[in-house]
């Protein structure tokens, strides 16, 4: 059996798994996964795995599953195992006597009896506020699913400056939410100085964002890649710094804001790296950037 290390915690597991067994992480692509068929490969992008979180009850900040105290306040998220032990016998006194068991058998027919005569006087109100609630029902509904978690698409976006290759608009921005392989770079500044802004038809409470570098191996080693973001929107006071991994694989930033704009500004960057003879790319490149949230 072959094992590997989560990125997480540094446990070893099992490669078969997809989901670390001690605190949850997804373990990345698998190589099965990475030879998928071409009808699979647009399915990959509808597709998203996150890791369940803890919400505080003190503080509200969200922890990993594997975190026992709250990363901001400390306080205890679950009990410890130890006071999961199995519940204790119930005593003689607990246990109900015969005298109980035939009360129980007495006043069991005697409520279905009532019940049955209350629910053949009301049958008709009954069937009328049946109508009432299945009217008030649907209006009700739509509501609810409108305001459900859902993929939320930019109306438009800016960059600070765009590499255009033969073609006009080869690498622009909107190719960050397309749903495809390609990818948007900067005009060979190597992410100094770069930022990115994206606009939202209406206000939307954004939840997060997922950031992905390119997956073909030879792009994404050759380019530039973002390392830390500085994020910013409508909210003066929101200011996120994030720093990404210098992998491709899809990564979380959490939000939680409500706004009609997004904005991220490059702080630093991942160097590109010679490749089988061949030189570095000067570019600064991003493959896909996911927006998650919900309607206001």
């Amino acid at each position: 059996m072959e094992n590997i290390t989560c990125k997480a915690c540094q446990a070893v597991v099992d490669k078969k798994l997809e989901f670390c067994s001690s605190c949850g992480e997804w373990l990345g692509l698998k190589i099965e996964d990475i030879q998928s068929k071409p009808d699979q490969e647009q399915d990959r992008f509808n597709k998203r795995t996150r890791v369940p979180q803890i919400r505080c009850s003190n503080c509200g900040n969200s922890n990993l599953p594997s975190v026992r105290n709250c990363r901001d306040c400390g306080v205890p998220l679950v009990r410890p195992l130890s006071s999961y032990g199995a519940s204790e016998l119930p005593s003689r006194k607990e246990v109900p006597g015969i005298r109980a068991v035939f009360f129980l058998a007495l006043i069991i027919p005697l409520i279905a009896g009532a019940s049955y005569f209350y629910n053949t006087r009301i049958a008709e109100e009954v069937i009328e506020e049946i109508e009432i609630v299945q009217q008030t029902t649907m209006p009700t509904t739509s509501t609810t699913v409108a305001s459900m978690l859902k993929l939320q698409i930019p109306l438009s976006c800016k960059a600070s400056s765009t590499y255009e290759s033969g073609n006009s608009g080869d690498f622009a921005c909107e190719n960050l939410y397309d749903n495809s392989y390609t990818m948007w770079q900067d005009n060979s500044l190597q992410c100094k100085d770069g930022w990115l802004e994206f606009t939202f038809e209406d206000e939307i409470y954004l939840e997060f964002i997922v950031v992905e570098n390119a997956e073909k191996s030879t792009s994404f080693k050759r380019n530039y890649k973002v390392r830390d973001l500085l994020i910013t929107a409508d909210d003066k006071e929101l200011e996120i710094q994030q720093e990404l991994e210098n992998d491709n694989f899809e990564q979380w930033i959490d939000i939680y804001t409500t706004t009609a704009k997004l904005r991220l500004d490059f702080l630093s960057a991942y160097p590109g790296e010679d490749l089988n003879g061949q030189n570095a790319f000067d570019e600064c490149a991003i493959q896909e950037i996911r927006f998650f949230g919900k309607d206001s």
